[in-house]
């Protein structure tokens, strides 16, 4: 999780780990592009931010993530 904002205090989830993989890459952004170009509607895996549809919105924040080469550490 990330802090958002200071006051009030609220904190974020990253999104975009399309196959369950533990962190974010090309694989996840090949699967939202490839929804995104099929204009792919619905409660699907590739809706990264929740809208019921596959767009560009979805592409960038799994972009952005792969970016920051965002991962999962579990215990």
């Amino acid at each position: 999780m990330i802090q958002i904002d200071a006051s009030p205090v609220r904190y974020g989830i990253y999104s975009g780990d399309i196959n369950q993989d533990l962190f974010i890459d090309l694989t996840d952004i090949d699967a939202v592009y490839n929804d995104a170009g099929n204009f792919v509607t619905g409660y699907v895996v590739t809706d990264v931010n929740g809208d019921d549809l596959v767009d560009l919105t979805d592409i960038t924040l799994t972009y952005n993530n792969s970016l920051k080469f965002v991962i999962s550490i579990s215990p």
